[in-house]
């Protein structure tokens, strides 16, 4: 007895729960400091993306030296759900996707063994790179250097490679550095055709020689002194006079190289382009870590960036295209602020109503302390801060004050009774727990089945639901241990709140009470009215724009551009310089960054006939009229045979790392010959035109490209003791370009580089004539090789290693009787052995996590149903508790319709926590209704008293909760806005949900109850 007396002591003293209460305030702010804030989700989708370049490449040609080989050992891996390859234009990109569940890291891991199992199989220039999905959102910074005319960009792009990049990689939370733009710089040996013949000297001659000339090896050593020597063997021509004199034998003898070849210090050249406001540039990219905090890197980034400008030519500048710790800044900054503003007009409203006492304190400080341990709860379990937690944030500040509220409210009412201090403090809790309790499991039962969400759906609404739970369970906890402790010790007492406060709140209650008397004498017409008004807005939602995620103003806008296939770096140069003049001439435009083609050392894909237009806006513009400026930047660009698309860059990178996702309705035709494969697809496309049930059909796989195809006759070599090997490398050289050798020169080694100068420029005719050097002399091309203009395919695509070809189409209904039609309509179509078609795409999965979502729904149902039935005896209130997931929705419906402001993503899960909502507020008036019953009281006098006594605490939540989120509706502060839609509908909702809670569910109970009681007196009569 007295060990429990002790204990009893030990609880009620004050410095216990102040030393508790300052460990989890401490481990707060630590985990406050520690979490990242970032504009989205981490994309965590078990599915990895390899890609790697071999410029000049034909598809067929990048299937046999790239393709099949990576295929051959990525195929072995366990756990595959698919592995899907595209392959063409010199770019190769492979999707591998693993099992729901699988552990992405782990999958890389994998992934990146399989390259290096097949690296011996690839092209030496090949370097493919692995990366988990979704990395294009890491893509954090983006430069380009405003270069003087006096400066060649391939020498910057040297330097920077240098001097900057070792600094930036040496960045905590830096994965990548990117600097492309001009090729490597080079000591580029031109061959002189003339000479070369004049001297009987093939180029493979030339190659030959040079690399004899590289030697860097290690000789051993030698001891002097007291001190060991090491030796080493050096020769490093990083000079043009030093390659001018290298000997190059010659049947005549050995001549120095300059006699047979022009050597200039260049760029190697690309197929690829850079350009800042219409000039030549080079780009700098920067990709943080995943999980890395952006905010950080892209602050180092720059103060790295402004200390080594000095080590770069003078004159350059660099020119920041894109932040993304610019748009991270702006969220954070403003749903932060938002999120203190609108705690301190809930808490300004409680104070003004409930007056200024002890108690109020209590409840003003529950709020920070339950958003500090859902923050914390966050950091726990591994999430950021980002415009999905933020969003749940939003949402909680108001709702964070309901749990107090209800038992602040429960614990006066006691003391109004005459309850001693801490007697009316436990009597309070013990009366309002259960409810408070069945409240909040309800609430969480709405979240938990978006946790099993798998796919694209999971990757944005896991972060809010989780955030959610951990909110709604902080001040589940706050209320039950931290708001009646704080009252027993304070020494709180009712207070009496402010005259005006008061006279407000009877004012409410009065006008609430004639409602409520309209209301109870017609409950079937008051619910009609009811669902009739849901109807409207539902049907008014078509009004409502819809989007998936906009985001504020990030002080750029990107315009994606496509010409037709096989369009030449030229002509996309010559299209992307008028479209940037036009674009220069925009008033709201600062600069205009390009970006044509993939350059090799990036994972960009695109061919040289596509790219992306990075549009830098002025200071100032403001995020309502991006809209406008992006459809004015559309018109701007407009060419003939160039297709745009104008987006935000975050939106942009969102794509690109949803980008190995599967198209949402796919037919794939499988068959060993391309050109056989694209008739099929054609016939194919044409039979889908036709039906009603697809729209915008696209096939563009396969599609026939010019190639100039070089057969060697192997008569002819054989007459020249030539072999086809040996005649491909002097091609090789000659056309394709060759590096010889790379030879260190600083901390980046100079490449040493073997091509014509001319090369691209030589039509059929002169590469007919190109003299070809055989053991009897030199022989034209033509004599040795047929030379003549075909066809090959833009584009292959591999699924599990079988050549395929995708036909895009979008459903305009359910997928399943989609696919019905498109197998009626293909019933008579002519398939050879060896082809079939089988269906495919995003929809199909869509479909499926729909019906996961559907069951754990259903699961979720039932535990609701559940909870109710453990609370409340009978299936009357449980049944008129249900109406609310319905009715829920229109409050936020109209608010939107009336608003004006567009539904998103965020918006979305709004509607879920409207049902929680709902069904709290009813959940305490009901339970307080039975309980009057219980005591003896008429039900209509039983539901009056409820009404009465939880008005106070229904309004002063909604009231708080709408305040709470007021200033994200009212959109104040550019980075609120992606999350104005969400709070538009929960304060329409609120407002919705406590009408409802007070008036219509009071209603439906007094009627229903009404009847059930009178048939139960019939009976008892009867008996």
């Amino acid at each position: 007895m007295d060990k429990n007396v002790s204990i009893s002591r030990v609880l009620q003293r004050p410095i216990l729960w102040l030393l508790v209460l300052g460990a989890v305030l401490l481990y707060a702010a630590y985990a406050f400091v520690q979490t990242p804030v970032e504009v989205l989700p981490q994309f965590d989708f078990p599915q990895i993306s390899v890609t790697a370049h071999l410029p000049g490449t034909t598809a067929t040609e990048l299937e046999r030296l790239v393709v099949n080989p990576l295929e051959s050992q990525i195929l072995t891996l366990t756990n595959l759900a698919s592995v899907r390859s595209t392959m063409g234009n010199g770019t190769v990109e492979i999707d591998v996707r693993f099992r729901q569940g699988s552990n992405a890291q782990i999958d890389l891991q994998s992934v990146n063994g399989a390259i290096d199992r097949a690296r011996s199989d690839l092209p030496t220039q090949t370097n493919p790179v692995a990366q988990i999905m979704g990395n294009a959102i890491n893509e954090v910074a983006d430069y380009t250097a405003r270069i003087p005319a006096n400066v060649a960009p391939a020498q910057l792009q040297r330097a920077v490679r240098a001097n900057i990049v070792p600094a930036l990689r040496a960045i905590a939370g830096v994965q990548f550095v990117h600097v492309f733009g001009a090729g490597d710089e080079a000591l580029w040996i031109q061959p002189d055709l003339d000479a070369m013949q004049r001297y009987g000297v093939p180029v493979t001659a030339l190659t030959r020689a040079v690399k004899s000339q590289i030697l860097l090896e290690p000789a051993g050593f030698v001891t002097m002194g007291h001190n060991d020597v090491l030796i080493e063997a050096r020769h490093l021509p990083v000079h043009i006079a030093q390659l001018d004199q290298v000997p190059v034998a010659t049947p005549h003898g050995a001549i120095a190289l300059s006699a047979l070849a022009r050597i200039v210090r260049a760029a190697v050249p690309t197929h690829s382009a850079v350009a800042l406001d219409g000039r030549p540039s080079i780009a700098l990219v920067v990709v943080k870590q995943p999980g890395a905090s952006t905010l950080a890197v892209t602050k180092a980034v720059q103060r790295t960036l402004d200390q080594t400008l000095a080590q770069l030519p003078a004159g350059v500048h660099w020119v920041r295209t894109y932040s993304q710790g610019h748009l991270v800044q702006l969220v954070g900054a403003d749903l932060g602020r938002n999120l203190l503003i609108g705690a301190v007009l809930a808490v300004t409203v409680l104070f003004w109503v409930l007056g200024a006492g002890r108690g109020i304190m209590a409840l003003a400080m529950s709020i920070p302390l339950s958003l500090a341990l859902a923050i914390a709860a966050l950091h726990a379990f591994g999430q950021d801060l980002n415009l999905m937690t933020f969003g749940a944030l939003t949402v909680a500040v108001g709702l964070l004050a309901d749990d107090a509220i209800i038992v602040l409210e429960s614990i006066y009412q006691r003391w109004e009774q005459g309850d001693a201090h801490w007697d009316g403090i436990w009597n309070g809790l013990k009366t309002i727990v259960v409810p408070d309790v069945t409240g909040t499991l309800t609430n969480i039962a709405i979240y938990v089945p978006l946790l099993f969400v798998g796919g694209l759906v999971g990757l944005f609404f896991i972060p809010f639901s989780l955030a959610m739970i951990l909110a709604l369970l902080a001040s589940l906890l706050v209320s039950l241990s931290f708001t009646p402790l704080s009252l027993g010790f304070l020494g709180a007492r009712p207070s009496a709140g402010t005259s005006s406060g008061q006279r407000s709140l009877r004012r409410l209650q009065h006008a609430n009470e004639k409602l409520f008397q309209w209301v109870s004498r017609s409950p079937r017409t008051s619910l009609a009215i009811t669902f009739g008004v849901l109807a409207l807005s539902l049907v008014g939602l078509v009004l409502v724009p819809i989007s998936f995620l906009p985001l504020p103003n990030e002080g750029a806008l990107l315009e994606s551009f496509t010409l037709p296939p096989a369009s030449s770096l030229l002509d996309t140069r010559s299209a992307v310089g008028t479209i940037t003049r036009r674009l220069l001439k925009d008033p709201a435009v600062a600069h205009v960054y390009a970006r044509i083609g993939s350059a090799s050392s990036t994972s960009y894909t695109e061919p040289a006939y596509a790219g992306e237009i990075q549009v830098v806006l002025k200071p100032g513009v403001s995020v309502n009229a991006l809209d406008a400026i992006g459809e004015r930047i559309q018109r701007e660009s407009q060419l003939p045979g160039v297709q745009l698309a104008v987006d935000t860059p975050t939106i942009e990178r969102v794509g690109e790392s949803l980008s190995g996702l599967p198209q949402p309705f796919v037919i794939h035709v499988f068959g060993s010959n391309v050109a056989r494969l694209r008739e099929l697809s054609e016939q194919i496309a044409a039979t889908l035109h036709r039906i009603p049930a697809l729209s915008d059909v696209f096939n563009n796989d396969g599609y026939p490209v010019t190639q100039l195809q070089i057969e060697p006759n192997t008569q002819a070599l054989a007459v020249h003791n030539m072999t086809p090997a040996s005649l491909y490398a002097q091609l090789d050289a000659l056309i394709n370009g060759k590096v010889v050798s790379r030879v260190p020169e600083g901390n980046v080694p100079l490449v040493l580089y073997l091509r014509l100068a001319d090369a691209p420029q030589r039509g059929v005719a002169q590469l007919a004539a190109l003299p070809i050097r055989t053991p009897g002399g030199w022989t034209p091309l033509a004599q040795l090789a047929r030379i003549e203009l075909g066809n090959t395919p833009n584009q292959i695509e591999h699924i599990a290693g079988a050549r395929a070809l995708d036909i895009l189409a979008t459903p305009n209904g359910p997928i399943g009787s989609t696919i019905a039609a498109v197998q009626r309509a293909l019933v008579g179509l002519h398939m050879p052995a060896g082809y079939r078609i089988s269906f495919g795409g995003l929809y199909a999965q869509i479909e499926q996590a729909a019906l996961g979502l559907l069951v754990a729904a259903l699961a979720a149902f039932a535990i609701m149903i559940g909870i109710l039935l453990l609370q409340f005896d009978g299936l009357l209130i449980p049944a008129i508790l249900l109406l609310e997931i319905p009715l829920a929705l229109t409050g936020g419906t109209v608010a939107l319709v009336v608003s004006g402001v567009g539904l998103n993503a965020t918006g979305m899960i709004g509607f879920l926590t409207l049902i929680g909502i709902g069904l709290r507020h009813s959940i305490v008036l009901l339970d307080r209704v039975r309980h009057n019953e219980a005591a003896g009281l008429p039900v209509e006098q039983a539901v009056r008293e409820a009404i009465q006594v939880r008005f106070r605490p229904i309004m002063l939540t909604a009231i708080t909760a709408m305040l709470g989120m007021l200033p994200t509706a009212l959109g104040l502060g550019e980075g609120a806005a992606p999350e104005q839609g969400l709070a538009v509908v929960i304060l329409g909702g609120l407002i919705w949900s406590a009408l409802r809670s007070t008036n219509l569910i009071p209603a439906l109970y007094l009627h229903w109850r009404s009847k059930q009681l009178a048939r139960l007196a019939q009976r008892e009569e009867l008996a």
